[in-house]
């Protein structure tokens, strides 16, 4: 009972923690386009006649289901009735073909599901020998 009643912070060990609290840490490189995108994930917006939406969810959806080898599909967002896709290709994959194709898919599912065909934009943001790409059943 002595042992949890002390309090932690007056432990000595505790002076390694203050010592890197002070320090200055940078930002890591992308963190912030990846916490954008992060939020603007699942946005929605309304496209198209009858009150349909176009969500970021639905987006996503499709472009995972259609995107080519080598193509890992990063965020989506849909603002003001466009669709934004930004994608993460795998080296030795040809980027703008596989980014086209992708844009094609992704739009005619749309049309498919919901009657509606919004502008659709596919964004290359990441590209490289080190990308790495989890297995299928680790994407959500």
């Amino acid at each position: 009972m002595a042992e949890s009643s002390r309090d932690p912070e007056r432990d000595p060990r505790w002076d390694a923690v203050r010592a890197a609290a002070r320090r200055r840490v940078p930002t890591p490189p992308g963190l912030v386009d990846r916490v954008l995108r992060a939020v603007t994930r699942g946005r929605r917006t309304a496209a198209g006649d009858g009150g349909r939406a176009v969500t970021g969810h639905l987006v996503r959806a499709i472009a995972a289901d259609h995107a080519p080898d080598g193509v890992l599909v990063s965020a989506v967002a849909v603002e003001d009735g466009v669709v934004q896709v930004h994608v993460t290709v795998r080296s030795g994959v040809a980027a703008g073909p596989a980014a086209e194709a992708l844009r094609q898919a992704v739009t005619a599912g749309l049309s498919r599901r919901l009657g509606v065909t919004p502008a659709v934009n596919v964004h290359v943001v990441a590209a490289g020998p080190g990308t790495a790409f989890p297995r299928s059943g680790d994407l959500a």
